[in-house]
């Protein structure tokens, strides 16, 4: 799923040069691409200082956080994007990812389900939204617990990623996780199931 995610990454800041080429984008996405992330978060900087409306730049500076590990950094511009475009799609999928890798699963959920409603079905992102938040659950699952309805909407997302990747890598490690997770559920009276 790794490479499912760096993929994502490179379609969404593809399709975001479509939309704006010019130097600091195109700059930007090189060193991006390249892992030259110091370069990256500089470029996309000088970019935002250029035109600060640019949504664009923001967008790419936050994934470019998101690689450098400063998730709190990059929580906060993507936030003050979706303040201004609720439905920006490239600020939505980075937060979800940068929440994800943060260990912030529920907030990571929140933004993928909202992703999930912007997506195209049959898009990459689509099955890959589903794969975040089904592990997201899992990961819960262990921690926090789930709620009866939590746990139903971890085996939809699993079962909806195994439907339209059913020889994923991980196709075979998700059906058995499903199936045994599915024999151990508690019943609809147990409040929060937690299980390792």
């Amino acid at each position: 799923m790794k490479q499912k995610i760096f993929t994502t990454f490179l379609f969404l800041t593809t399709f975001l040069t479509t939309f704006g080429q010019d130097k600091y984008l195109n700059d930007g996405n090189k060193f991006l691409n390249n892992g030259e992330f110091d370069k990256a978060e500089k470029t996309f900087r000088e970019g935002i200082e250029y035109d600060s409306t640019n949504l664009i730049y923001q967008c790419q500076l936050g994934l470019t956080l998101i690689q450098q590990k400063k998730y709190s950094d990059a929580e906060a511009i993507l936030d003050k994007i979706l303040k201004i475009d609720s439905n920006n799609v490239a600020a939505i999928w980075y937060s979800g990812v940068g929440n994800f890798k943060n260990g912030q699963d529920r907030k990571a959920i929140i933004r993928f389900e909202k992703a999930l409603t912007l997506l195209d079905k049959s898009s990459d992102q689509y099955y890959s939204a589903n794969w975040f938040i089904g592990k997201s659950y899992s990961i819960l699952l262990k921690t926090d617990g789930l709620s009866y309805q939590e746990a139903d909407r971890m085996f939809e997302c699993y079962e909806e990623y195994l439907r339209l990747l059913p020889n994923a890598d991980d196709a075979v490690q998700i059906r058995e996780y499903v199936v045994r997770k599915k024999k151990r559920r508690p019943t609809s009276n147990v409040l929060k199931w937690v299980d390792l």
